[in-house]
């Protein structure tokens, strides 16, 4: 007979079912901990996108509006707006064959040379804004800014990264006398259309009407997505007057949404920017 104290150690069955059953516990915990974490980090990834959709339209489009000069919403409705956005600055030297030559403030060059015209506009005695709708603006050497065309010279300015710069506009308005406050715009409409990068969904257009360029700055939206367009008390209007000289700016509400809904949710997710952009758009 072999001893007690020779015998085998091990485990019996009970030992070994209590054991299975604290790991299976284990595991459920750590795997419930895991998904949990995965989900969490899936739904902020989804809200950041949103966010930083909604960000980046605000970012590109109030650079835009906050330039908007008088009688510069041209056209708007809920779902866009058109607007003229100045690029560029200067003062007008002289007329001749058919053009007024603009001596041009320094500006941004990355701006300026991306931008193509669609009309100008020169500030009369009243101090009101006349429109010369479409023109061209090409370049000039800066010559008639000064004598023999004019009494006194009318200094062409550069700056570090921006050589003097001189341009003849045209057609020429027979009335825009030397002097005379010039800027060079572009007609842009912003709009909220079906995305080509989010198919079945709405992104963000801009396009430059005079060239027919259209871009998809921002995709996708919520079809809540909307502009709204601030009246003499600066209360948003969600339709916008007959008279749009009376808008004194638009508010953006900016629904921006994920591309997909994050795992554990139906929906993708949202987050809604809403911001006021006020700009000069009367006498």
């Amino acid at each position: 007979m072999t001893p007690p104290a020779a015998r085998r150690a091990g485990f019996v069955l009970a030992e070994l079912l209590v054991a299975m059953m604290i790991a299976a516990i284990i595991g459920m915990s750590l795997t419930q901990l895991v998904i949990s974490q995965s989900r969490f980090v899936a739904l902020q990834g989804a809200l950041m996108q949103a966010r930083g959709g909604a960000r980046a339209a605000l970012n590109v489009i109030a650079a835009d509006l906050r330039m908007v000069s008088d009688s510069g919403l041209v056209d708007a409705a809920a779902d866009s707006v058109t607007v003229r956005v100045p690029f560029a600055f200067g003062v007008a030297c002289t007329q001749s064959s058919g053009h007024t030559v603009v001596s041009l403030l320094p500006a941004d060059s990355a701006t300026y040379f991306s931008a193509t015209a669609s009309g100008y506009a020169w500030r009369d005695s009243t101090g009101k804004f006349v429109f010369v709708e479409p023109a061209t603006a090409g370049s000039s050497t800066g010559s008639q800014c000064g004598p023999p065309y004019l009494n006194k010279t009318i200094a062409i300015l550069g700056a570090p990264g921006w050589p003097p710069l001189a341009v003849a506009v045209g057609p020429n308005d027979l009335r825009t006398p030397p002097g005379s406050v010039v800027y060079l715009y572009q007609v842009v409409r912003y709009a909220f259309a079906p995305s080509a990068q989010v198919p079945g969904r709405i992104g963000l257009w801009r396009t430059v009407l005079s060239t027919g360029e259209r871009d998809e700055l921002v995709a996708p939206f919520d079809t809540s997505a909307a502009f709204q367009f601030l009246d003499s008390t600066y209360t948003a209007r969600p339709a916008p007057p007959a008279d749009l000289n009376t808008v004194k700016g638009v508010r953006l509400v900016l629904v921006a949404t994920s591309e997909q809904p994050p795992e554990g949710r139906t929906l993708p997710m949202q987050f809604n920017l809403t911001t006021d952009v006020v700009f000069r758009n009367h006498s």
